[in-house]
């Protein structure tokens, strides 16, 4: 058994191999220090070998390899490719494959082991937001690229730290804001939305009509917003530890 790691800009999470369905979560906020219990935990599981992708600092992944290694296990960060072959092909179309962000790699990965032979566009919504379009053609699936912007939270801290007098904003949405931290609120989630609506407006450009897969720490909160929009919108919590677990049992233990 293997342990598998998604390492974000905020937060950890990890699963074991054969059950990446049931992941944990450490929100670490840019820390280089993990809890001593949290890593003790790991050892005395006895994982053969550690696993992970990681869009965090350089730093902040060095540090974490150099706890891990602390505790007697190698871990081996997995990078985006080519292609994956597996019960599936996927080709990605990136024009420098390995310049595509892993978790957006291993999250399409897990996207077409859930949904297989049908377009997909792929949102992960945490410390940024990614749209990425996925779709059949002949016998493979193709990872077509897609659109990056700010996260929900990142939106907000930048009108913060980039204004002199707006608030750090929480609150609802609505359709007609009357206060300034509404209508913050409400820019930010229309500014989200329109991201996703072009993303799916591309796709039908292209005679693709996608289901939308969505994940990503920031997606509990902004579910409702979509979900209303997109109503047969699909969320998959795991995606990126799902493509790890996919490619280690492939690849690394075939």
């Amino acid at each position: 058994m293997n342990l598998l790691i998604d390492l974000g800009n905020t937060a950890l999470k990890w699963a074991t191999s054969d059950d990446p369905e049931s992941p944990h979560t450490l929100v670490h906020g840019g820390s280089h220090h993990f809890p001593d219990k949290f890593l003790s935990d790991w050892r005395g599981r006895g994982f053969r070998h550690v696993y992970g992708c990681s869009v965090a600092s350089r730093d902040l992944t060095l540090s974490l390899t150099r706890q891990i290694e602390s505790l007697g296990m190698q871990v081996t960060w997995l990078k985006a490719q080519d292609r994956y072959s597996g019960d599936f092909q996927l080709i990605n179309q990136y024009k420098n494959p390995v310049q595509l962000g892993s978790d957006r790699w291993h999250a399409a990965i897990g996207a077409v082991y859930f949904m297989p032979k049908q377009p997909l566009l792929v949102v992960h919504v945490g410390t940024a937001t990614t749209v990425d379009c996925v779709y059949p053609e002949d016998d493979k699936m193709i990872f077509a690229g897609g659109r990056i912007a700010p996260g929900v939270v990142l939106m907000r801290d930048s009108l913060v730290s980039g204004t002199a007098t707006l608030p750090k904003a929480d609150g609802d949405y609505a359709d007609f804001p009357t206060d300034t931290m509404t209508a913050i609120v409400t820019g930010i989630v229309d500014s989200q939305l329109g991201l996703i609506e072009r993303g799916m407006r591309v796709m039908h450009q292209h005679g693709f009509e996608p289901t939308l897969v969505l994940a990503g720490g920031a997606v509990g909160r902004f579910a409702p917003y979509l979900q209303k929009e997109f109503p047969k919108s699909v969320i998959k919590h795991n995606l990126v530890l799902r493509g790890l677990a996919l490619r280690v049992a492939g690849e690394m233990n075939p």
